[in-house]
């Protein structure tokens, strides 16, 4: 796929930055004249932060007044940096004019702020991470995330298990960055207290999660030693299956959901598998790596 393809069908130009000898996560587009980096560090333009993870390098934006995110996602590196975010924080389903350009938000579900953002006018959606693409729109180029792109990552989320666990008082691994807070809400709305670290209180503090302290502890995977750790990641041994990502099946779900002529996979790595399934219904389907345009 040539990026002489999409400039032509989509009137957008792809390409990446050189950093060194190699180039900066993970990719940008040039749209009527205006450049828009997506989960990258700060460029000429806008900056694109489709949520608060720090592979998605939305701290280093914090001074940037031409960076875009969600309320919520600003709120969450505020209290992770310590300082406030300087650039243009919108609500989830917000239409949003950046540089004349403009761009509607839509709810991921991967965490809490996590934004996907439409090109309306162009028809291209970027997704970032996502947990549930029921509410996004229907495109005809699809960018989103193949964390789990093979046909090994089959699962199902199993809250009862952490219900069951956290009632007896039992260590449940969580990253401090969003599955915290998305099990801090679950177990406060099932009437179940629990301790924590003060890096995950001070996040949910700031997202105005409340909950009462009781006997389960939240904390972070590495400090976990009689309990479970929350992923769907197969190298923990004692875990339970709680995952931030659709599944190699959701991936595949939300595709056709979507209903795109071209899919960009620009985080994790699909399989050979997955791109070929997708070609097969007749898209076309590149990976990150095949962006064939450098500036």
């Amino acid at each position: 796929m040539s990026v002489i393809d999409i400039a032509e069908a989509f009137n957008a130009l792809i390409f990446r930055r050189r950093y060194g000898s190699g180039f900066k996560p993970h990719f940008s587009i040039r749209i009527e004249g205006v450049d828009f980096h997506i989960d990258s560090s700060p460029g000429k333009g806008y900056n694109l932060i489709t949520h608060a993870h720090s592979d998605h390098f939305g701290q280093s934006n914090m001074k940037n007044f031409k960076a875009i995110a969600s309320q919520e996602t600003s709120a969450i590196l505020s209290a992770v940096s310590g300082e406030s975010f300087r650039g243009i924080a919108h609500k989830l389903n917000d239409r949003i004019d950046a540089g004349g350009v403009r761009i509607r938000s839509y709810p991921t579900f991967h965490i809490f702020g996590s934004t996907a953002y439409h090109f309306n006018s162009h028809g291209i959606l970027i997704t970032g991470d996502v947990k549930d693409f029921s509410k996004l729109p229907a495109c005809e180029f699809l960018v989103t995330e193949a964390t789990y792109g093979s046909p090994s990552h089959i699962f199902e989320d199993d809250l009862e298990r952490v219900l069951v666990e956290a009632k007896a008082g039992n260590e449940l691994g969580v990253y401090p960055v969003g599955k915290a807070q998305r099990i801090a809400k679950f177990l406060a709305e099932n009437g179940v207290g629990f301790k924590t670290t003060e890096k995950i209180r001070r996040i949910c503090n700031a997202l105005e999660i409340e909950f009462d302290h009781g006997e389960a502890e939240l904390l972070p995977p590495k400090m976990v030693r009689n309990g479970y750790v929350l992923s769907a990641q197969k190298f923990y041994k004692r875990r339970i299956t709680v995952s931030d990502h659709l599944d190699y099946r959701g991936l595949i779900e939300m595709i056709e959901h979507c209903n795109p002529d071209y899919v960009l996979f620009y985080h994790g790595k699909p399989s050979r598998k997955l791109v070929d399934e997708i070609r097969k219904s007749g898209r076309k389907a590149f990976t990150l790596s095949e962006i064939d345009l450098y500036l």
